[in-house]
């Protein structure tokens, strides 16, 4: 067995922490350096030669705000039901691939995730989000049913750390699946949330039916950074918005560094790439440096007021234009 800490690395870089790593296997036979081990969520789960059978039972053993760490190894995991996030301060993560370049602008796939998990519940949710602190990290997520998701998120879910994941709706085309949510709530916002170097694809190559936005933020938001990741339409029917925001007490929402791309053989584009219609305070949307498709609108608001753009640019074959909202 390779060197292996509850402090340090597996295979790569896992989360330097002083708290428990349980590791969960993606069947209840699994491989790990060449040697076939028998995976039960009646193993201790700390160590990849006892790994648990599924997320749930390793986040029920997970302590509020001490650094425990779950940790996905490679392969397919599936369940029947959303793995509910409520402990403050738990990460989830994949096993890392290979590290970015030093500046590297953004998540270009999901190459990277070695790691891959779906829930078959109908309309079902992967993870739901409803503490604190919460991390998720080197996951593709896949939706594997209509109105599914990857991430939902409620208003309990402050400083969320969403990074390098892949959200992929291939499965089953609908208009309500996504990849990442933030539950409906009026009263309460979800605060100071962070979605970096992720990677957002709708539909195949072969895929007529359209999906959701890649982040809705049905409900407001104080504070949500999405920056250094792509949306990109791989089907054959329109992506309406690849980022959706429509609550009205939405403020401080930051895109920035991003890239939204259609496809090079298809007509059809993502028809906006963010849609904040439904906010309503001056310069709630800030959007710096994202570059997006020939056919795209960049940007659409319920007032110019509402959006500030920076150094932002459609594609055309003269070199581009700069990005206006109306």
């Amino acid at each position: 067995m390779g060197y292996i800490t509850k402090y340090g690395s597996f295979w790569g870089m896992l989360p330097q922490t002083s708290g428990n790593v349980y590791w969960v296997a993606p069947a209840a036979s699994y491989t790990v350096e060449g040697r076939s081990y028998s995976a039960s969520d009646d193993n201790d789960g700390l160590s990849p030669e006892r790994a648990m059978l599924t997320a749930d039972a390793a986040h029920n053993k997970c302590a509020a705000n001490v650094g425990d760490v779950i940790v996905l190894l490679p392969g397919t995991h599936s369940w029947s039901a959303t793995v509910a996030l409520d402990t403050a301060g738990v990460t989830v993560t994949g096993i890392p691939g290979a590290a970015r370049h030093a500046g590297s602008r953004q998540n270009s796939g999901g190459k990277r995730c070695k790691s891959t998990a779906t829930c078959t519940a109908t309309a079902g949710i992967i993870f739901t989000v409803t503490a604190a602190d919460v991390e998720i990290a080197h996951i593709a997520m896949l939706p594997a049913a209509a109105g599914g998701r990857g991430i939902s998120a409620s208003n309990l879910a402050d400083r969320l750390f969403v990074h390098d994941c892949t959200f992929a709706a291939i499965a089953t085309a609908s208009v309500t699946t996504y990849g990442i949510t933030r539950a409906n709530s009026i009263t309460d916002p979800l605060e100071d949330v962070l979605v970096s170097h992720c990677y957002f694809q709708s539909g195949l190559s072969d895929s007529t039916g359209a999906n959701g936005a890649g982040v809705a933020l049905l409900g407001s938001c104080h504070g949500f950074t999405i920056e250094n990741s792509t949306f990109e339409l791989k089907g054959t029917a329109a992506w309406a918005d690849a980022i959706l925001s429509s609550s009205a007490g939405t403020v401080g929402l930051v895109v920035r560094d991003c890239d939204f791309i259609n496809p090079t053989s298809a007509t059809t584009v993502i028809t906006t790439a963010i849609n904040t219609t439904g906010q309503t305070i001056d310069a709630s949307t800030q959007v710096h440096r994202c570059y997006v498709g020939a056919g795209t609108d960049g940007a659409t608001a319920t007032a110019m007021a509402d959006i500030v753009l920076t150094e932002s640019y459609t594609a055309n074959s003269s070199g581009g234009t700069i990005i206006l909202n109306g």
